[in-house]
Parts: C-alpha cells; structure tokens; sequence
C-alpha cells in the first residue's frame, strides 16, 4: 500500500510538471505569435510605403486621447513635407498606449519593430528622431532601440546601415531660448495683462534623471522669467521639489500671492496629464483633488475651467519646426553610425 500511494505521488507531480511546462508553453506561444502578428503587421507597412532609400523613424511616448491622434498626424505631415526624400514612419515608446489604442482601432508599434522591418526593407540610411521633450528616461529608450538595432545579433547585416540620431525637443540650451521665445510670442498679451502663466511638464522621478534632462524645465523658466515676464512658472508631475505646490511657493516669494493663472502643457502632446493632472477633469466648481487647477484655487488665485489651454507643444507649428531643426542638424553632422567611415 506504502508503495502505492509513492507510485501515486509520483505520477500526480509529473501530471503537474506536465501541466506547468505546457502552460508555459501555451504562453510563450501567445507572445510569441503576437511579436510575429506586429512584425507582420509592420513589416507590410514598410514594404507598401517604401519609394526612397532613406526611412526617417518619428519616435514619441504615445497617448490614448482622441485630440493626441490628430497632433501626431500633423507632425507626421510636417516632418514628410520637409524631408520629402525619405520615407515617414511613426512609433510609439509606451507599451500601455499601444495596447489601449490597439483597442481603439489605432495601430502603433514600439521603435524596434520599425527598425527591423526598415533593415530588412533593404534601406541604406535610417534616421531617428526623439519626439520628445527633454532627454530623458524616454529618450534613452530611444538610444537603447537604435544601439540594439545596429548591433543585432539577428541581423549582422543591419550594421551596414547609415544611421543619424536627432534629439528632443529642449536638447540644448539654445532650445531653452527658442521654445521660450516661441511661448512668449503666444502669451505676451496675456502676461502683459498681468495674468499669470504656468507650463506643467513631466519631468523624471528623483534618482532617475537621466541626461539632467529635470535642469530644462528650471532652465525655461528662468529664461521666461530673465527675457520676457516675471509672471511665467514652469513645473511639473514627477520631478522632486518641482511640483504644482513648489511653484505656487515661488509664486508667493515673488510677490504674486494671488490673481488669474492661465495653465498649460509642456509637454508634446495634451493627453491625460493635461485634461487630468493640470485641468483635473471637467467640473467647473469641483476639479480632481491635487490637479493644478484645484490646488491654484484653494491657494487663492483665480483659476477657471477656461483657463486651461489644453494644447500640446506640438500642436504649434514653430515648436515642431524646432525638433525638425534638430534632424537638419544631425544630417549635417557625423552619422550616430557610419559604415563608410574609417576604422
């Protein structure tokens, strides 16, 4: 009896390996068949759009607002319009917003499918361009995607492939000055007139600055504030000590205890953070709790439903010339990787 009640355990743990392993398997077999679905997906896209030997990659965060879709296109479309020997693709960096448009009935694909279809498309030169806003968490990603494209292990033959890297938005201090100044041409009269303007970006989370990209948004504001008006802030969702209430103490410290203040995204596009984190919903008397606009009101100043531009910075047609500025100069400058140059 002793030995079979061993026989039987013995058996029901190798049904349970069974089990296991077949699941794991049914698993990988789902990723894997929806890795091939998207690479099938892409790979048919570049393929029917191909005409030139140079693809250009637009690369943002992605979002799964209706308003955002709209933005991209006319991104797209400007960009297509000044390189006009290249061929335009655009992808998505977050996962969650590919997955939800997806839903939606709205295709994008992460930057390294893209890649991939692009050198087995049989291009010489590929071009990447960061639609970001400053060099930060997402714009390494985008690095990462270019670095794994040209040293793939899959395909040696990707490294014979030109490639140019063009940065985001507020790469450099230059920028600072360009975006402020196109910011002020919108909103003269309106801090002439004594209103207050405030710009929310991102920013990185502490422990996370990748690149110092943070310093941008400190940077932007002195500029604002140095060249034009005292009556510009600039701060953020998630970089430490430049929250919605860090702002309104530098409010307070220079004088501006109270008055109307105008709210506004520094960010590409105005998707969740704008309608939720800045404007905090749709309520005229009753916005979300900790979005800008509440805490702006309970601080005292005066700050309505109507004073909440929801506008992404690429919604302007000069700010988006800014990053094309920035593919301009990378085609002038040494290719991130060159196979014709000299070891």
């Amino acid at each position: 009896m002793k030995q079979f009640k061993l026989m039987m355990m013995a058996a029901l743990a190798a049904l349970m390996s069974f089990s296991v392993v077949s699941c794991s398997d049914d698993d990988d077999d789902s990723a894997q068949s929806k890795h091939d679905k998207k690479m099938e997906a892409v790979s048919a896209e570049v393929k029917a759009n191909k005409k030139h030997d140079t693809a250009l990659l637009l690369v943002t965060f992605g979002s799964t607002w209706d308003a955002p879709q709209e933005t991209f296109k006319g991104m797209k479309e400007q960009f297509a319009k000044k390189f006009s020997n290249m061929d335009v693709y655009f992808s998505f960096t977050s996962e969650i917003c590919m997955t939800r448009c997806a839903a939606k009935g709205w295709n994008y694909y992460a930057p390294s499918f893209y890649l991939e279809a692009i050198g087995l498309a049989g291009y010489k030169t590929v071009c990447v361009q960061s639609l970001h806003v400053i060099p930060g968490e997402e714009y390494l990603r985008v690095q990462n995607s270019v670095k794994d494209f040209h040293y793939s292990g899959d395909h040696p033959e990707f490294g014979d492939i030109k490639v140019y890297l063009a940065g985001p938005l507020l790469e450099s201090e230059d920028d600072v000055k360009e975006v402020a100044t196109i910011l002020h041409k919108n909103y003269k009269a309106k801090v002439d007139a004594g209103k207050i303007v405030t710009f929310m970006g991102h920013g990185n989370p502490e422990g996370w600055n990748y690149g110092n990209g943070n310093s941008r948004y400190t940077m932007l504001e002195e500029e604002l504030q140095k060249t034009y008006s005292s009556n510009y802030f600039v701060a953020t969702v998630d970089m430490e000590d430049n929250y919605v209430d860090n702002m309104i103490s530098r409010m307070q410290a220079a004088g501006k205890a109270s008055g109307d203040v105008i709210c506004h995204p520094l960010m590409s596009i105005a998707g969740d953070h704008a309608n939720n984190d800045m404007k905090g919903g749709v309520s005229e008397n009753d916005p979300e709790e900790g979005s800008w606009r509440y805490e702006l009101n309970k601080a005292g100043y005066t700050c309505p439903l109507s004073n909440c531009d929801i506008k992404g910075l690429a919604d302007y047609s000069e700010i988006v010339n800014v990053w094309i500025s920035h593919m301009s100069a990378a085609l002038q400058s040494e290719p991130m990787y060159d196979p014709d140059a000299e070891e």
